[in-house]
C-alpha cells in the first residue's frame, strides 16, 4: 500500500478523533486550537491522494485495508460536520442570551457602580461581545 497515503489517512483520523472529542464536550476553545493543524492535515492528505492517481492496490489485504481506512474517514467527517453544526447553534444561542440581556441590564434603575455602591448613573454602561466562528 502507498505509505504516503496511509500516512496522510492515519494523521486525518486522529485529529478528526480529537477534534470530534473536543466538540461533542462543547470544548470550542480545544476544537479552534485544532484547526490549523487540521487544515495542514487535510492539506497532506489530498496531496497524497493526487499522488495515489488512479493506481488501485492489487493486493487484496491491502485494498481492504484501504477500503476500511475510507469508510472511518468518512464516518468521522460526518460526525465532525454534525457535531460543528451543534457547536455553532449552541454558540449563537450563548451570544444571542447575552445580547438579549444587555439592554435589560442597561436600563435597570439601580445598578451597581464601580465602588459596590448602587444609584443611577449618568455615565453609559459599558459592555463589549465578541464573537468568533
Amino acid at each position: 500500500m502507498n505509505r504516503e497515503i496511509c500516512d496522510a489517512a492515519l494523521a486525518l483520523i486522529d485529529i478528526l478523533i480529537q477534534e470530534n472529542d473536543a466538540l461533542r464536550a462543547l470544548d470550542l476553545r480545544q476544537a479552534a486550537a485544532l484547526a490549523d493543524r487540521k487544515a495542514r492535515t487535510i492539506e497532506a492528505f489530498v496531496m497524497a491522494e493526487s499522488r495515489l492517481g488512479q493506481a488501485k492496490p492489487t493486493d487484496p489485504f491491502e485494498r481492504a485495508a484501504l477500503a476500511e481506512m475510507a469508510g472511518r474517514l468518512r464516518e468521522l467527517i460526518a460526525e465532525n460536520r454534525r457535531l460543528l453544526e451543534q457547536a455553532i447553534t449552541v454558540q449563537q444561542r450563548v451570544i444571542g442570551v447575552v445580547a438579549r440581556a444587555v439592554p435589560k441590564a442597561a436600563q435597570t434603575k439601580t445598578p451597581y457602580r464601580a465602588n459596590g455602591t448602587t444609584g443611577r448613573s449618568k455615565a453609559v454602561p459599558a459592555y463589549a461581545l465578541s464573537a468568533r466562528a
